[in-house]
């Protein structure tokens, strides 16, 4: 399975490109109550893109261009915290969406070179959520 870095403000975290893409996918779906926020819909539509299984060992959420704010990662949170409550999340990706949250929230202090003692692993094939 191949890997992405996530990066947002000098840390980030590496991620199984499936768990990630899981994670941009259900952020896409999932709807919140600022829900119609012009750069909300613009990053859905990036993250919808990110999230096709197109872009093997790059998957990039653009997190440094999307959260420029703290109204923006507030916004972001709310989604998070919605995401969070889905009952069909494969424990992998909402791992994954603990790490994203860790590090948006500034919590994650781990960089490209870090060991990857924190890397989310789960059972082969990773069966992820049945896109429709």
């Amino acid at each position: 399975m191949s890997t992405s870095y996530v990066e947002f403000r000098g840390k980030g975290f590496w991620s199984c490109d499936r768990y990630l893409e899981d994670v941009l996918w259900v952020l896409v779906g999932t709807a919140i109550a600022d829900g119609d926020i012009e750069w909300l819909r613009t990053a859905r539509q990036h993250w919808l893109t990110q999230a096709s299984g197109i872009f093997s060992g790059w998957v990039h959420p653009k997190l440094e261009e999307f959260l420029v704010t703290e109204d923006r990662q507030r916004v972001f949170f709310e989604l998070t915290d919605a995401a969070l409550c889905r009952d069909d999340l494969p424990p992998e990706a909402r791992a994954t969406l603990h790490l994203l949250i860790a590090l948006i929230r500034g919590e994650l202090g781990t960089d490209a070179s870090s060991p990857l003692n924190y890397m989310v692993s789960g059972q082969l094939p990773y069966r992820g959520l049945r896109r429709e």
